[in-house]
């Protein structure tokens, strides 16, 4: 874009005194100076034939702070004079500078420099007859000093003082132009008006020009790699969402999915690695972080996508980096801001889960019985549990009812449902809430930000909920005109209470009859885990009851998690020479957690442990070997992180057409995470106190049980030191960007890494990582004349990124598992990876072709980019002779290939006055194959489908294997193809068929936004398109009691034909029963379907209060806003399956589809 300003240092916002104070604010911060620009200041300065811009900058240097404004239009700072003044004001150097063509104006700290004219330039003269006076505000309502007011035809001009605030004279038919540094100009008729107040809109394509790759910031004309950006105004459009919402949609080639744990996974160009991680790197405030920041909190995010842009961060970097700069505070009066938010969703919809109904139940289990599978013999005198509608087959089978009372009694079963039960009893509607609150300002010597956070979060599960505090402090110090010093400090703290673990799970499990509670509100027991007769019989001998109720074990969990995490930083930036400057930076991070779970005496997991432990002595009576109480386990861990850096950046132009970038440095990181776990016996939680069990004697021989089984307890499996892991690491590196003219751009990194994991052999030591690149800016080459294209560039570039697995079993060393083992009665070690001191760092080579468009003056921009990743010396399990005594090695040993576009729209395709329209709509496509893995699968007909054997050479990485289904027999018998294409009933190696990724190929987000005046509306899809998840299929496995079945069991075969009208294959005979049954009714090709979809994420409706409403208060900026989200989903299936909401290899609902939210929120600033 065209500059329409020149200025020493970029002017900041100003805002005007809040009249509000907090008390605790006052104590940490009210005797910071606040200070202006002084008057009195004196300069000296003596030269020949200096341009009036050396001028500038010799008198910045002696005055801190100071900043100049003026339009290159009208000034030519270019312009030579002879000076020699000593101690001279002010004023009187100014007169010298400016002769008798120029005046200037002192707004705080900023000097405004504008044409002399016999009008004065604030007044104007008899012949402007009109005059416009009002304030100029930037979107928070904070006005803006130093905006320069033009009038088209008087050719008067104004500037903004300090407060924003501007007085011009002119026509009633004029025009006034406004331009600001940073913010789109905007025009303005004056017809009819004498008070014009204007709202200023930050130009977030001017903005996202900022790049920042976590060692250094650059211009984006200086850059050649593949970077895309979020900057301050789509962030706070989008500070009620979760880091991961905000990212999805918005990045090209960064996609956000479900992972079978719900969690959302985050993957940049499809991932680099099979075993050691595929997740981004973030990067905070220029350090690797684990703890990151609240979205408020956050200036702009930079994602680096390409190897020119991410190869500095050397072994890390392959899967791609997100940068995140947090906010400063910036010179200026004190700034009071304010967001909070509350958040409603729907109550989670169980029918999801997609369980079969009551009768649909009993029914099926009708046809068990008539086959066979339900016979009394099985559970009589035995342990094994069963459900209520079993426990009635058993007494029919018994001869204990009749037939006529066994329908009866499954009929009144048959009428039951829980549905309203487990709605009212164990959910509801979640609910969190969000309050953040921000101080921020400062003088020319010091600059503070402060901010609080709370967020409370009710789950939508009962018994769930968490509360998050966090303060954040950073501050800059000028201890001298070279040196300046920051500090930045931020603690947390957070608690969690939650119900019955694994609800969802519970719930899934949960017949559809099972009641939860009688109508005289008294529990009712399952017994579907415990025989309900031998129960009994063991209560009278003084067993505990076994049996189970989910409300009641929710209502009585006492399960609390804690968490504190420290973060600070200490670094200061010298100013060594022209444009030389050395950082140094050491950073601190610890974080601490603790899960207490307290099982109470009465609960089930209480009550189970004990009876599993009771043995009888000589005299048959009972021994409790596990005290009675209850039960506490204890799990901590801690994270500690070490950091420091040593950084020296060059930045200079030389004649005005070389521009040079030069960073070199080093860090030493130290990571240290450990954790352990205990459990204790008996506890009694009001004296803290616990008893001892014999462990070794009931670990081995342990105790005979009443039914004859020998029982047995672990105590490795509750207690110990769990992993401990101590990385270390040292970094070296530089980068280089140099343009010449604006118009060619080259640029280069080199970095080297060192861990104590690798370099046992001395050519894996040192792992060199670097990159390469390109950019040639078209549009300002000489002979380049368009009028359609405002900015026309093309990039490339190459380079070489690592990655490694940071976990104990990645290391040179051999290592061994602690665990007891009862045959030996002792603790003993397993010996888990062999050493290898070959292995080395996961390396991948990337390059990147990209080009970048600005169309009519930048109202429509177009980016994109082509790249090629392959990734080589990944870590995978490789097999071994088995003489050396292990089965398999990890080594470095496998490739993969990631190719794909991306394409970034965006679009101002309205803008007037008061109404605009804005549309960026970004696409990524990727595709990846892995190239190289040798794995020897023993049984792929098994492991292929069952996803035990992945990343199979000359597929994608997530690939989907099937059986070829061949449909039902008449019979109603499951049938898959073999090789040779003819119809078998056992699945082999050649029934096997690729049948797609899960991985999406295609995803991105198109964004829609609308303004009128004060009010805003945005639209917000996401899609996904390209992938393939299996559908969940009943097994029809006949000895399958559980009664949590799939609701397609209603749809089986019963009778010859209805094989032509379904897939479900009838409930095994005897003669069939078999495990391939169940696999070719469940794995076969007919269970997989078309996972793409378009969802409507969220909508949006803002309004930002006009400063006329805000007068007399002291509000500086009021905007409200109400959102939902989740609201529709556009799928391709027809089975109305979400396709983020399954596995995508089983087809299990693990995780419920998000339900619709909404959200109140409301933003104002002091």
């Amino acid at each position: 874009m065209n500059q329409i300003f020149t200025k020493g240092v970029r002017l900041r916002r100003l805002p005007r005194l809040a009249r509000l104070f907090c008390l605790f604010y006052l104590t940490c911060i009210c005797v910071l100076p606040v200070s202006a620009f002084a008057q009195a200041a004196r300069f000296t300065i003596s030269a020949k034939q200096i341009s009036l811009t050396e001028v500038f900058k010799m008198m910045k240097e002696q005055q801190k702070g100071l900043d100049f404004f003026y339009s290159n239009d009208e000034f030519n700072a270019a312009k030579k004079i002879d000076i020699n003044v000593s101690n001279a004001t002010l004023d009187e150097l100014m007169k010298i500078v400016l002769a008798n063509n120029y005046t200037y104006q002192l707004i705080d700290n900023h000097l405004v420099i504008k044409p002399r004219s016999t009008n004065d330039l604030q007044t104007g003269v008899k012949a402007k007859d009109q005059r416009v006076s009002g304030v100029v505000r930037a979107k928070d309502g904070i006005g803006l000093p130093g905006v320069l007011v033009k009038a088209k035809i008087a050719k008067t001009t104004a500037v903004t003082d300090i407060n924003g605030k501007y007085i011009i004279h002119t026509h009633d038919d004029d025009i006034l132009e406004f331009h600001y540094l940073g913010f789109k100009p905007q025009e303005f008729s004056v017809k009819g008006k004498t008070i014009l107040d204007v709202l200023l809109t930050e130009d977030v394509a001017f903005l996202s020009e900022v790049v920042v790759t976590g060692y250094q910031t650059l211009q984006r004309k200086n850059t050649t790699g593949a970077y895309v950006g979020l900057g301050k105004e789509e962030l706070t459009r989008m500070n009620n969402r979760s880091l991961d919402r905000v990212l999805e949609g918005a990045i090209p080639g960064l996609s956000v999915y479900k992972s079978p744990t719900g969690a959302n996974d985050l993957r940049i160009r499809g991932g680099s690695s099979l075993r050691a991680g595929t997740q981004p790197l973030f990067v905070i405030d220029g350090f690797v972080s684990t703890i990151l920041p609240d979205i408020n909190e956050i200036e702009n995010i930079t994602v680096l996508k390409d190897a020119a842009a991410a190869a500095v961060w050397g072994s890390q970097a392959s899967n791609g980096v997100i940068v995140i700069t947090t906010k400063r505070g910036k010179q200026s009066k004190l700034q009071i801001n304010y967001s909070g938010n509350v958040r409603i969703a729907n109550r989670p919809d169980y029918n999801e889960l997609r369980r079969a109904d009551a009768a649909t139940v009993i029914d099926y289990q009708k046809e068990q019985f008539d086959k066979g599978y339900i016979i009394s013999p099985i559970f009589d005198g035995t342990k094994s549990g069963y459900s209520q509608s079993i426990g009635i087959f058993n007494d029919y089978d018994r001869k204990d009812i009749t037939l006529a009372q066994r329908d009866e009694r499954l009929a009144a079963l048959a009428g039951l449902s829980n549905r309203d039960q487990i709605d009212n009893l164990l959910l509801r509607p979640a609910v969190s809430q969000s309050h953040y609150m921000s101080f921020s300002g400062g003088s020319d010597k010091m600059q503070y930000f402060l901010s609080g956070n709370y967020q409370s979060n009710l789950g939508g599960a009962k018994g769930n909920k968490s509360d998050v505090m966090t303060i954040n402090s950073r501050n800059t110090y000028t201890l001298a005109s070279y040196v300046d010093l920051r500090t930045d400090f931020a603690i947390n703290y957070s608690s969690g209470k939650s119900g019955y673990s694994d609800i969802q799970g519970n719930i899934r499990k949960l017949l559809p009859y099972q009641m939860l509670q009688d109508a005289g509100g008294n529990y009712v027991y399952d017994y579907i885990n415990f025989n309900k007769v031998e129960n009994d019989r063991l209560k009278g001998l003084g067993y505990l009851d076994n049996g189970f109720n989910l409300l009641e074990e929710n209502q009585k969990a006492n399960n609390t998690s804690k968490g504190w995490g420290v973060k600070t930083r200490v670094g200061a930036d010298w100013k060594i020479i022209k444009g030389l400057t050395m950082s140094n930076d050491f950073i601190y991070e610890r974080t601490t957690n603790t899960l207490r779970n307290l099982y109470g005496e009465k609960g089930y997991d209480a009550r189970t442990l004990i009876n599993r432990l009771t043995s009888t002595d000589a005299a048959n009576k009972l021994v409790f070997n596990i005290p009675k109480g209850d039960i506490l386990d204890l799990n901590t861990s801690t994270y500690n992180n070490y950091a420091f850096r040593n950084q020296l950046n060059y930045i200079n132009t030389f004649s005005k057409k070389h521009y040079l970038n030069v960073v070199a440095g080093f860090d030493v990181r130290k990571v240290v995470t450990e954790s352990n776990k205990s459990r204790r016996l008996g506890y009694n939680d009001d004296l803290f106190s616990f008893q001892n069990i014999d462990a070794k004697a009931l670990a081995a021989p342990g105790i005979i049980w009443w039914d004859g089984s020998r029982q047995t307890y672990n105590p490795s499996t509750y207690e110990g030191i769990l992993p401990y892991y101590d990385n270390r690491e040292v970094s070296y590196y530089s980068t280089l960007a140099y343009t010449y003219d604006d118009r060619y751009t080259f640029s280069t990194s080199y970095r080297t890494d060192q861990s104590n994991l690798f370099g046992a052999d001395p050519k894996f030591k040192r792992t060199p990582l670097w990159s390469i690149g390109g950019q040639w800016n078209i549009s300002n080459e000489h002979f380049f004349h368009s009028n359609i294209f405002s900015n026309l560039g093309v990039r490339a570039t190459y380079g070489l990124t690592g990655n490694f697995d940071r976990n104990s079993q990645t290391t040179t060393y051999l290592v061994a598992t602690r665990f007891f083992n009862s045959v030996a009665n002792d603790y003993v070690a397993r010996l888990s990876t062999p050493p290898n001191p070959k292995l080395r760092w996961e390396r991948s080579e990337t390059v990147n072709l990209g080009a970048d468009a600005g169309i009519l003056n930048g109202r429509f921009s177009v980016s994109l980019d082509y790249y090629h990743k392959f990734s080589y010396d990944l870590l995978g399990n490789q097999d071994l002779d088995p003489t050396v005594g292990l089965p398999s090695a990890i080594v470095n040993a496998a490739e993969m290939l990631n190719q794909g576009v991306e394409l970034s729209l965006k679009a101002g395709i309205i803008s007037t006055q008061d109404f605009s329209w804005t549309s960026n709509f970004n696409l990524g496509y990727n595709k990846s194959k892995v190239t190289s893995n040798k794995i020897t699968d023993s049984n792929p007909a098994i492991n292929r489908p069952n996803n035990i054997v992945p990343f199979l050479e000359g597929y994608p990485r997530e690939s989907v294997w099937s059986y070829k289904w061949a449909g039902l027999d008449n019979t109603g018998r499951p049938q898959v193809y073999d090789g040779a294409g003819n119809k078998i009933y056992i699945p082999n190696e050649g029934s096997l068929i690729y049948s797609g990724t899960s991985r999406p190929k295609f995803s991105g987000g198109w964004t829609n936004t609308f303004r009128y005046k004060g009010f805003e509306a945005m639209a917000f899809l996401v899609f996904n398109y390209g992938h393939v998840v299996r559908r969940e299929m009943p097994n029809m496995y006949g000895y399958d009691w559980s009664g949590a079945y799939n609701n397609q069991v209603a749809q089986r075969w019963r009778k010859p034909g209805d094989e032509l009208t379904t897939d479900i294959p009838a409930i095994a005979d005897m003669v069939n029963l078999s495990d391939n049954y169940s696999r070719a009714a469940t794995l076969s090709s007919n269970s997989i379907v078309n996972a793409s979809f378009v969802r409507l994420r969220e909508i949006q409706f803002g309004y930002t209060f006009k400063p006329m409403f805000l007068k007399g208060t002291p509000f500086k900026s009021i905007r409200a806003v109400a959102q939902m989200n989740n609201l529709y989903l556009f799928k391709k299936n027809k089975y109305g399956i979400d396709p983020e909401a399954i596995t995508s290899s089983s087809g299990s609902i693990y995780v419920l589809p998000e339900p619709l939210t909404t959200t109140f929120g409301l933003n104002f600033s002091l």
